[in-house]
């Protein structure tokens, strides 16, 4: 590929990876299929010890838009999100993960229904469940409506992480929280995006979410749920967010339960939620603030 001039990209697309020889070509070559194709992918390697870094050098050598940092030590996911957001040059910074699947028409659809409601500070859209190895099983649609996107934020994540795509001139100030319990936790970032505008969610399919049986939210769900409590709560006494009381309500009754009933109750919970159909997630689209 010949050389790119020195200009802006439309889109800086921002990835850490850890081992995962296994997916992260796929990844990464979901981004070259993107529709849009004026964009910027940053890679921080954070010490993989497999093939991960030989397989980043030969992506990055074949294509210039992509550019690889190595990590002198293990910093974890939080902290290299934080290295790469300021190398940043894109109008709008995208997360994306090393096992995930970006649809070609990811950012084409995210770029224009930011460019059309200027009151949005970030987006997402809906995605498909898969496994370890590729095959789809479940679909999630988010809510639409940003007034639901900011209430929902209570219970639980209005944009799945990965799927994110915010203003770079916003996100450029902010980094995520590194401190304890919170390390890698995006829910604390979500929070204050939201003190700079509003949530919405592309009203299609435009990413391939994988589920994993290593992944932390998976193997301990409790301990997940009371890290994003203690975030939840931050929130709700800063001020900052005020969500619908009929939400507070709904927080109250799904903390008691998730207190009293089992683990593996909770995970079952858990996974029967991650894995719904199209319609339960689509009807709290027409709950107003």
């Amino acid at each position: 590929m010949k050389k790119r001039h020195n200009k802006k990209p439309t889109v800086s697309v921002i990835l850490p990876v850890y081992n995962a020889e296994l997916f992260i070509e796929d990844a990464v070559k979901s981004i070259q299929n993107q529709t849009l194709t004026d964009w910027e992918l940053l890679i921080v390697d954070d010490c993989s010890t497999d093939q991960t870094r030989e397989v980043l050098t030969k992506l990055a050598h074949a294509d210039s838009r992509i550019k690889v940092f190595l990590n002198s030590k293990n910093k974890g996911m939080a902290k290299s999100l934080n290295t790469l957001i300021p190398k940043t040059r894109g109008t709008y910074i995208a997360r994306m993960d090393a096992d995930d699947i970006s649809l070609p028409n990811r950012f084409e659809k995210q770029v224009a229904l930011l460019e059309k409601n200027k009151k949005l500070v970030a987006c997402g859209g809906h995605e498909y469940i898969i496994d370890a190895a590729g095959n789809t099983i479940g679909k999630k649609k988010f809510p639409i409506n940003p007034a639901a996107c900011r209430n929902i934020q209570l219970l639980f994540m209005a944009i799945q992480p990965p799927v994110l795509m915010a203003r770079g001139s916003v996100m450029r100030k902010l980094r995520y929280d590194t401190q304890g319990a919170r390390n890698g936790d995006d829910i604390s970032m979500y929070f204050t995006l939201l003190q700079h505008g509003e949530f919405s969610n592309v009203d299609d399919f435009i990413f391939k979410y994988r589920v994993l049986k290593t992944s932390t939210t998976h193997s301990n769900v409790k301990k997940s749920f009371w890290m994003a409590f203690g975030v939840r709560m931050e929130a709700l006494q800063s001020g900052t967010y005020r969500p619908n009381p009929l939400y507070l309500l709904l927080f109250l009754l799904e903390t008691s339960l998730v207190a009293i009933i089992p683990s593996s109750v909770v995970k079952w919970l858990f996974e029967a939620f991650r894995h719904t159909s199209e319609t339960s997630n689509t009807q709290v689209q027409s709950l107003k603030a």
